[in-house]
């Protein structure tokens, strides 16, 4: 076993879910979407408490699992979600209100996040967490820019395409765009990028101004 395997083992061994959260992984892998590891989740919820969020905008919900960490690093938040799926958003829903959330910080938006999203509030959020389909993530991406306010920050989860990005001999044209992209965020001033060999990837953007 690696160095990096045996890390990522004791890190996602240390952190023990409640009953609903392990409730609601077990929900994602019978609904037969991507069940985030522990470590990502507890990232998620450092990082909207590190980051002070007041409004956090998720695309891609799926059952939940994620949101519950990002409402538990920022519980005073105002969370929107937007998902294709009204069953995952019904999921979603009751998750965080059995947790403690309050119904009216919480908005749940049926629909393609290709459609949703220009329909949203510019520079209305200081948290944008992006799931769901990676092969929508640069279109996401671009959105979220669009989305977040100055010392805003953006996270895309499977942005190193499940470690395609990692490896030259791969020339799809996903992964070689994603390269691209990523290349170019880093020659903008105004940028900080970070990516992180968990789960697929995941990239971190803020804006600085």
């Amino acid at each position: 076993m690696s160095e990096l395997e045996l890390s990522s083992r004791y890190i996602n061994e240390r952190i023990v879910d409640d009953a609903l959260v392990r409730d609601a992984r077990q929900l994602t892998l019978e609904l037969g979407l991507p069940l985030p590891s522990a470590a990502t989740a507890a990232h998620l919820t450092f990082l909207a408490a590190a980051t002070g969020a007041s409004t956090i905008i998720e695309i891609g919900t799926g059952a939940g699992v994620l949101t519950h960490a990002v409402w538990r690093g920022a519980p005073g938040s105002t969370i929107t979600c937007i998902d294709a799926e009204p069953e995952y958003l019904g999921h979603a829903r009751r998750l965080l209100i059995s947790a403690g959330a309050r119904g009216a910080s919480l908005r749940f938006i049926t629909g393609h996040p290709q459609d949703v999203l220009p329909r949203m509030t510019e520079g209305g959020y200081d948290l944008v967490v992006i799931g769901g389909d990676v092969a929508h993530i640069g279109a996401h991406l671009q959105h979220g820019l669009r989305l977040i306010r100055p010392g805003g920050t953006i996270v895309a989860l499977g942005a190193l395409n499940g470690g395609k990005v990692a490896s030259p001999a791969r020339r799809d044209a996903l992964t070689s765009g994603l390269r691209a992209l990523y290349a170019e965020f880093d020659l903008q001033d105004d940028l900080r990028l970070s990516l992180l060999p968990l789960d697929g990837g995941i990239l971190q953007l803020t804006k600085l101004r």
